[in-house]
């Protein structure tokens, strides 16, 4: 069989597109925002800027910053609850121990905020991966070839 490349295999060969350098103004905060959650709008405000200011905003990452700021939003007003709780465990029916809800869910709106950072070029790794071009180490990789 003749050798045929498999859709979207091998390493790219340029840098990844990120960004729309055709929007030039910041979109408004948007509505969907938790309940004019100030900590979302904040958090909207800031990550946009840093978004704009790196050139790496585009219309598709509108509804995964919209997630991301209220996950933020969420995971700020969890902990605010949590400082005043005294234990973070509840007593089952049974007379065990497990974590109270707060607790869970201040869990799963970190990982879903990290999640989404990550998408969206906010975290440390997510920044370098954006400014290497998508490259991981230097040298030949398996694939090059292809």
């Amino acid at each position: 069989m003749g050798s045929v490349r498999a859709a979207g295999a091998g390493r790219p060969k340029s840098g990844l597109a990120v960004g729309d350098p055709n929007i030039k103004g910041k979109p408004h905060c948007p509505k969907e925002l938790l309940n004019d959650d100030k900590y979302a709008i904040d958090a909207w405000h800031s990550n946009l800027e840093v978004m704009f200011e790196r050139g790496s905003f585009s219309t598709e990452d509108i509804p995964h910053l919209i997630n991301y700021c209220n996950s933020i939003g969420k995971v700020i007003k969890i902990e605010k609850q949590l400082a005043q709780m005294e234990e973070f465990t509840d007593v089952t029916a049974s007379g065990g121990l497990k974590l109270h809800p707060l607790v869970n869910a201040h869990n799963i709106f970190t990982n879903q905020s990290l999640k989404l950072a990550a998408q969206l070029g906010l975290t440390p790794m997510a920044r370098a991966r954006m400014i290497s071009g998508g490259k991981g180490e230097e040298g030949e990789g398996e694939f090059d070839e292809f």
